[in-house]
């Protein structure tokens, strides 16, 4: 029963953290992130909201594979299982702003979020979870370079406001789930922060070109044509710097081969085969969750009531809990992210 994460000892991301191995992160239907173990066995939660979160109102549970003592500490000899023991995050992102994906951000092809508006990081445990309403996410604040760190910001767990559900070992008994009509949080596997994009952005220069200025040229008083080898990408208001000679000189028309800038030097200087930098005034704010704080509050681990594990990184220290197609860069980004841009 490997494949459905019974038979294993640890939970690492090399073994999908216990989750059965036909969930896959690819699958824009079937998440591995909505499905989780309690006492029934691997369950996958359907949701009947765009929000794939504790925070959805309505939801049915669809248990896969029943299995005895799935979420316990200890090893349940009459099933196989070993006990995936404490919950622990095995994923954290930020949900797409859209929701046009149950998954993340690039999952639904969404290029960013607008200012002054209300997010969500979802940290996914393979477990459900009690979240206590007010347990926090820090998350880093960073201009379009990712450099110029400003404000962090924090993500806060909010109660659903709904009725919840939750099975124990007596639920299970009797066949039905234990009912939490006023319970403040969010009794999950999939715990949704939310936070404030800020209602001003960052500045910066921006990097996209770097070429060479074509031989024999030189630029002085009155002399604002620059031969280079490349303007691809380049247009009006973007900005040229050659190496100790010019600095961010805006360019004012583009030719198949030059570019025309609005200031010349005072002084005429060669400029022959230095590399010549395109630039553009970018206004982003980069946000980061900040993987290293994990989270802080009250989650409690559904089986037992133990404090789950708050750390964003395995409980064995050796890979980051999500890092898929780039997750957690400024570029690349695939179906999971811990980077979104506010602009």
């Amino acid at each position: 029963m490997a494949l459905w994460g019974i038979s294993t000892t640890t939970e690492t991301a090399a073994n999908n953290y216990a989750i059965p191995k036909h969930l896959s992160e690819n699958d824009r239907k079937n998440t591995p992130w909505n499905c989780f173990a309690d006492v029934r066995g691997w369950v996958y939660r359907r949701y009947g909201t765009d929000q794939h979160s504790g925070l959805s109102s309505s939801y049915y549970d669809e248990v896969l594979v029943p299995v005895v003592g799935l979420n316990s500490t200890a090893p349940t000899t009459d099933s196989g299982a070993t006990g995936i023991g404490t919950a622990g995050p095995v994923a954290v992102f930020f949900e797409d702003p859209n929701r046009s994906s149950r998954i993340s951000v690039a999952g639904g092809g969404t290029a960013g979020i607008a200012t002054n508006t209300t997010g969500y990081v979802h940290v996914v445990f393979n477990e459900l979870v009690f979240a206590g309403a007010g347990a926090t996410v820090r998350i880093r604040t960073f201009d379009a370079n990712g450099a110029n760190e400003s404000t962090a910001i924090v993500g806060t767990a909010a109660s659903s406001g709904s009725t919840q559900y939750a099975w124990s070992s007596t639920a299970a008994l009797h066949g039905s789930p234990d009912v939490f009509e006023n319970f403040n949080g969010q009794i999950t596997n999939r715990v949704a922060f939310a936070f404030t994009t800020p209602s001003t952005v960052l500045t910066a220069d921006v990097n996209f070109l770097t070429t060479a200025v074509t031989a024999g040229q030189t630029v002085g008083v009155g002399g604002t044509v620059i031969w280079v080898d490349s303007v691809a990408g380049v247009s009006v208001g973007s900005s040229i710097s050659i190496t100790g000679k010019l600095t961010n000189i805006p360019v004012v028309s583009i030719g198949d081969t030059f570019v025309r800038i609005g200031t010349a030097n005072t002084i005429a200087t060669t400029i022959t085969g230095l590399a010549a930098t395109f630039s553009t005034r970018t206004n982003a704010t980069k946000l980061s969750i900040d993987l290293s704080r994990g989270f802080i509050g009250v989650i409690t681990d559904s089986s037992s009531a133990v404090g789950v594990i708050s750390s964003f990184t395995s409980q064995f220290g050796d890979v980051l809990v999500r890092n898929v197609a780039g997750a957690g860069t400024t570029a690349g980004v695939g179906i999971g992210t811990t980077t979104l841009t506010v602009a």
